[in-house]
């Protein structure tokens, strides 16, 4: 270390070595997994001064940073409060969902997200499921032509393409209209693309905000896609705003994606997480939790909506509560798991249910793409799938195209679709959320597009994942490495 040391400036080097014995000190008392604590001890003790600059970036808690300065509580009571009117009128949903689902599965997956988020079991008036783009794109295009009185954008992504010049149109026309349009894109994920057409929208009247520049939380993102519409009509799933995801762009022959369209009370959940991260981000006192962007009341909806309910979750939730819901979901089946996700790069824990889950005999299969957008990210899945076809899952490789659907569905009755891949980042770093719908019409809808994609999917076998030798195996044991930032 003392290498090291010798090339700071005297006052630098009394500076650095109390920021790097106070750093020890915290990572020590952090509540962490003790393998995780032991392997940043090693780097900062062996590699003082990189090691320093990468735990700053890459290995705070944030969760432990949010109780020390108490913001995060403070959220959630406030979620809580203006909250209250939304889960009061709506109790009697609350109450059909416990009479129509309580012998079944769906409890503890509700009590698990109820638990853990300030999230209740809510009513939608309707839902649409999109397994395309040009569907979903060219209905919420539809929906944003008559908004109203506000339009909110929450996108991990936002390109400016062939798409983005239709859709920006319509949004100039609604802010001439008196319509309030308020935009979030994330920083990082939209660092590439030109902000020409997003500036243009500011300068009409759009509130348009880069999401989570802090770069000190540079490694943690918003990878949530909600879209809200006079508080009546929402948007989610893995689609963002770009020509790609509609046909594939110049990388893919197609693009396969879900996303979800529902109206009526559920909206509520969307909102609230909408809200939620303007509050957060502190830049004005504008309160998105008001009734005005909140559904009007609907008891029709409440004695027959679709019942559905929101688990998300962000690096600074202390419970994950979209991870633990799959698993225990996956825990809890009783017959069949399927799930998709463009990548398989699971932590331990998901990773044991769904192998327990094999184990025990049910039809658990899992379905990732096989033409990757990052090839690391593939090698190291390799390496996940003997263990799951060994205890008797089935793994399936989409090669039509790009695949970046993520949906789960459980014995066929209950399903979910979101933003959560089945990766590490997703499942512990970045701000997700999943959909769940306890509606076995809608699962079944969500099961016969799984049915549907295995079409285009080669399956693999044990002898594929055996017949990886030599550097191939080296490559993607390698890439596993690296699973906390793929």
């Amino acid at each position: 270390m003392s290498i090291f040391i010798n090339l700071l400036p005297g006052w630098l080097e009394l500076v650095f070595i109390v920021y790097w014995v106070v750093t020890i000190v915290l990572l020590i008392m952090d509540d962490r997994e003790p393998s995780i604590t032991l392997a940043w001890l090693f780097i900062l003790v062996f590699l003082p001064l990189i090691g320093v600059f990468f735990y700053i970036f890459f290995g705070r808690d944030w969760k432990v940073v949010a109780r020390r300065k108490g913001w995060f509580e403070t959220l959630k009571r406030v979620e809580i409060e203006e909250l209250a009117p939304i889960w009061k009128r709506n109790a009697g949903a609350t109450a059909r969902f416990y009479e129509e689902w309580g012998d079944a599965i769906a409890e503890p997956i509700s009590r698990a997200i109820s638990a853990e988020n300030v999230a209740r079991v809510l009513p939608a008036s309707s839902l649409e499921l999109f397994n395309d783009g040009a569907t979903k794109f060219a209905r919420l295009k539809e929906d944003l032509a008559v908004a109203q009185r506000f339009i909110h954008l929450q996108y991990f992504i936002w390109e400016q393409d062939r798409l983005t010049a239709e859709i920006v149109p319509i949004l100039l026309d609604r802010l001439k209209a008196g319509v309030e349009v308020r935009i979030m894109y994330d920083w990082m994920g939209c660092i590439s693309f030109k902000k020409r057409e997003l500036k243009q929208l500011a300068k009409a009247g759009a509130i348009v905000r880069a999401d989570v520049t802090d770069l000190l939380r540079i490694n943690y993102r918003n990878h949530r896609k909600i879209v809200v519409i006079d508080g009546e009509i929402g948007y989610t799933g893995g689609m963002n705003v770009g020509q790609e995801y509609i046909d594939g762009g110049k990388r893919f022959a197609t693009w396969r994606d879900t996303h979800l369209r529902l109206t009526g009370q559920a909206v509520a959940g969307l909102e609230k997480l909408y809200a939620s991260r303007w509050f957060e981000q502190k830049k004005d006192h504008e309160n998105l939790f008001t009734a005005k962007y909140m559904p009007a009341p609907d008891p029709a909806a409440v004695e027959a909506g679709t019942l559905v309910e929101i688990a998300a979750q962000g690096v600074e939730d202390p419970w994950s509560a979209a991870r633990r819901a799959h698993m225990v979901a996956i825990g809890q089946a009783e017959e069949s798991v399927w799930i998709q996700s463009p990548y398989f790069v699971p932590d331990y824990s998901i990773y044991d249910v769904m192998i327990n889950a094999a184990l025990s005999g049910l039809d658990v299969r899992f379905m990732m793409t096989g033409i990757p957008d990052k090839p690391i990210a593939l090698w190291a899945a390799q390496t996940y799938y003997r263990k799951l076809i060994e205890a008797g899952g089935r793994v399936y490789l989409y090669e039509a195209g790009f695949f970046h659907s993520k949906t789960i569905v459980v014995d066929g009755l209950v399903s979910a679709v979101g933003t959560m891949n089945m990766d590490q980042r997703s499942l512990k770093l970045h701000k997700e959320l999943m959909l769940w719908v306890f509606d076995r019409g809608f699962a079944q809808q969500v099961a016969d597009a799984f049915v549907h994609d295995m079409e285009s999917c080669h399956e693999v076998t044990l002898d594929d994942v055996l017949s990886v030798r030599g550097f191939r195996k080296f490559r993607n044991q390698a890439a596993r490495l690296f699973s906390n930032v793929l």
